[in-house]
């Protein structure tokens, strides 16, 4: 039996509520995926704790244990078992960790948010790949082959702006679905552009309500036009919920916490999955909504 040591403190509420079947959907070295009624949960190694996810450490690599895909998982208020490969989670006593971003306290927008900025689409350079969006920011007039995504990208900036949920939800379809990954790149990029409007609307005292009917809007529209993965991100991106590193990065960006912690915590984000379309879609975000109708 492993022991948890952090789990998604929304995951653990589905746990303590009842009881639950599901299969294995995908298995490597740090990550074992299970699809259940409520969606994907998983075990993670290493890396960031995820949204629906609880973390072990000391194990070896869950591809060389005896687990396949398709096994059936048994999920409850304890933890996760798989009887077939004799494998079982305790999660009783994990550490509840709140990845909402509605719970993040005292968000306000800092005299210095555009050097914060900066500090992100440093990053972003510096961390760049040719397989990525990056060129959204650092050069976005150079790549001829992501000019449908630059365009659509900025009808959903005015959507946002004018907070026209017809129009977000239509212009978000025309954004996902493109890029290669298991989470295709401009999913994540939607993904963390969702993440930086809710800080930004909860830091200039938006409701919950109102920022909620936003992100789902854009959620369900571009879950409509990509693939299972990617439909799953946009979904949890939409009620909020980001990974531990995205979140820290966001409260970082959004108060006066030193920066070496923004850039701390970029970078840490930056090296992740896809790590930097969730930067470029945050740096967009801030741009798009705020920083440009601000100079």
């Amino acid at each position: 039996m492993e022991t948890a040591e952090k789990i998604c403190k929304r995951f653990h509420s589905y746990l303590l509520s009842g009881e639950y079947t599901g299969k294995i959907t995908s298995i490597t070295g740090e990550k074992l995926d299970i699809g259940t009624s409520f969606g994907t949960v998983s075990v993670l190694n290493a890396g960031a704790l995820q949204p629906f996810s609880c973390s072990v450490s000391g194990i070896q690599p869950f591809t060389a244990m005896e687990l396949q895909t398709g096994m059936d998982v048994l999920l409850d208020r304890k933890g996760i078992a798989i009887p077939d490969a004799d494998f079982s989670v305790d999660v009783t006593l994990a550490e509840d960790v709140d990845l909402s971003i509605e719970c993040m306290v005292n968000l306000f927008l800092p005299v210095d948010i555009s050097i914060r900025a900066r500090y992100i689409h440093r990053i972003i350079e510096r961390c760049s790949a040719s397989e990525d969006l990056s060129l959204l920011v650092i050069a976005p007039d150079s790549a001829d082959e992501l000019q449908r995504i630059k365009w659509s990208i900025q009808e959903l900036s005015a959507a946002f702006f004018e907070q026209d949920l017809d129009h977000i939800e239509k212009a978000a379809g025309k954004c996902s679905g493109f890029g290669s990954g298991v989470v295709p790149a401009s999913d994540a990029l939607l993904c963390g552009y969702m993440a930086c409007f809710s800080c930004l609307s909860y830091a200039l005292g938006r409701s919950r309500d109102t920022v909620l009917g936003v992100t789902r809007a854009a959620a369900s529209g571009a879950a409509a036009n990509t693939n299972e993965n990617g439909a799953a991100a946009l979904l949890q991106a939409g009620e909020g919920i980001v990974r531990e590193d995205v979140f820290q990065m966001l409260r970082s960006l959004f108060s006066d916490i030193p920066y070496t912690s923004l850039s701390a915590w970029g970078n840490r984000t930056a090296k992740g999955t896809n790590g930097v379309n969730i930067l470029v879609g945050i740096s967009i975000a801030l741009h798009d909504l705020y920083l440009k109708n601000a100079l």
